[in-house]
């Protein structure tokens, strides 16, 4: 066969099956080289339960140890999530429309089980930190003991799991068939969940929390009932990877090298004068017995001083010197190797270097691009956030609905949230930026308020409601509601004063 080739000959020479060199290159282990590590399986095989929590001790112990890695988990969530995420229903009907955000509105504060300070934004904010932190959380579907009203409780990714016989390495675990686990017996399990052959998870092993430890036991709870939260990286994945995974090592070097650093800088910080003498050790005989002219004469380790005319006169030996120390740690060095592994390291988080750090040294088109790669990963985020929001969302909907306290409508699960506003270093020019994009029609009112966490319907309403407003007290007050809605357009009115004939 030719594959569309008119020469006689095939275009495809035949081939053996042996190896060949020239498409990958191949090379031998030596010791120059160092290890080549072997990743020739699928995901969930290399990353086993005892793998999967050693890697989210050691990045819970740098997100509490490293405050760059906290204080961008931080921002991130703060940008992503913040204090918005406010549901709006966008069906068509008004009527429900009222009825069912007033209910929803009340739910956000109450939604999780402690109750308190943790509140529907308060939960989505721990979740996205804990993408970073643990890799991935997950929210199981319950109701209120008492009001029997729609509840999350928030599981962390510590407690799922499974026991420790079947914390198999490189195959999966199946679940054996006992009382607790009869409806998934023989189904795999990695890491506490356990999957079908599509590899979709159909149940959840949450360990019971008995206020010190976790007790490795079967608690399955079937998938519709949990909310599993991660930001896949791979197709085969079963856990969440936390972000600061790739980065595990050089946040470590850079922890104990900051640490090594500090101490260097706070002895060198100690020393204020060196002396150079003969002998390079200190003259005990002399400073014991002392001169009897000296104040400092038979008072044991005293250095032999003497003042003269507000000054100190030290007396040293002949081809002895006394010089100031000079501290010039950290290095410059150092400086450009802490950088180096800093920059690296945000940039495994998905992070620029002058968002998480310092962005002093990059100018305005640098400053564009940083202001880019921040919003595209923002956005990134609140899309992994969004698809469990809504499942959170619709699952209290549902449930007011399945109590009576909502009527049934046709487009019930048509809601949306608000985000907070666009990541931005100059607030003034992006305003000016919009008013001037919507002026020519490039972008549309809807598309501008979503930025300001804001639905068209939102804005018109209030803008209505301000005009109503401004119509009742210029009626009553007698003043013209330019004064009240422009005042910056009204023109100043002067009194003309004529003066009395004479």
């Amino acid at each position: 066969m030719t594959f569309g080739s008119l020469k006689a000959r095939p275009v495809m020479a035949s081939t053996s099956w042996t190896g060949s060199v020239d498409l990958y290159p191949v090379t031998q282990d030596t010791p120059e080289r160092g290890r080549r590590p072997v990743l020739d399986k699928p995901t969930w095989a290399m990353l086993p339960q005892t793998r999967q929590r050693a890697m989210l001790s050691d990045a819970r112990y740098l997100y509490g140890q490293c405050p760059q890695v906290s204080g961008a988990s931080l921002r991130v969530a703060d940008y992503a999530v913040g204090w918005a995420w406010q549901p709006r229903y966008t069906g068509t009907d008004a009527r429900w429309r009222g009825l069912a955000e007033t209910i929803i509105n009340r739910w956000l504060d109450v939604c999780d089980v402690r109750g308190g300070q943790y509140n529907w934004r308060t939960g989505l904010r721990n979740a996205c930190m804990a993408i970073d932190r643990d890799g991935d959380i997950f929210a199981v579907k319950t109701k209120d003991q008492v009001s029997g009203g729609p509840r999350i409780q928030w599981v962390t990714a510590d407690r799922i799991g499974q026991p420790v016989a079947y914390q198999t390495a490189g195959q999966w675990a199946k679940v054996p068939n006992s009382p607790e686990t009869r409806d998934y017996a023989g189904m795999h399990c990695s890491c506490g969940i356990v999957f079908d052959e599509a590899m979709r998870p159909v149940a959840y092993n949450v360990m019971p929390y008995d206020g010190i430890g976790v007790s490795y036991t079967w608690n399955l709870i079937p998938a519709e009932s949990v909310i599993w939260i991660h930001d896949p990286k791979h197709v085969d994945q079963v856990r969440g990877i936390p972000s600061v995974a790739s980065a595990i090592l050089s946040w470590y070097d850079l922890n104990e090298t900051v640490t090594a650093e500090v101490i260097a800088a706070k002895i060198n910080s100690s020393l204020a004068m060196i002396e150079k003498n003969e002998t390079g050790r200190r003259d005990i005989g002399r400073e014991a017995i002392g001169a009897s002219n000296l104040p400092t004469a038979g008072r044991t380790g005293i250095l032999e001083t003497k003042t003269f005319e507000r000054g100190l006169i030290r007396y040293i030996k002949t081809g002895g010197a006394i010089e100031a120390h000079k501290n010039e740690r950290p290095s410059n060095g150092w400086l450009a190797l802490m950088e180096h592994l800093t920059r690296g390291a945000f940039l495994g988080m998905g992070l620029p270097y002058e968002f998480a750090w310092d962005s002093s040294k990059i100018g305005g088109a640098g400053v564009r691009s940083m202001v880019g790669q921040v919003q595209r990963m923002i956005e990134a985020r609140q899309h992994v956030l969004e698809t469990p929001a809504r499942a959170a969302l619709l699952y209290a909907v549902a449930t007011y609905m399945d109590r009576g306290d909502l009527p049934f409508t046709a487009d019930w699960d048509k809601w949306e949230f608000s985000v907070p506003s666009l990541f931005s270093v100059d607030m003034g020019r992006d305003s000016q930026n919009r008013r001037e994009d919507f002026a020519v029609g490039i972008r549309t009112l809807s598309g501008i308020l979503a930025e300001e966490s804001m639905s068209a319907r939102q804005h018109l309403d209030e803008r209505a409601n301000d005009y109503l407003l401004a119509k009742e007290i210029s009626d009553s007050k007698g003043v013209p509601m330019e004064w009240l809605l422009n005042p910056a357009k009204v023109q100043p009115q002067t009194e003309i004063v004529t003066a009395p004939a004479a």
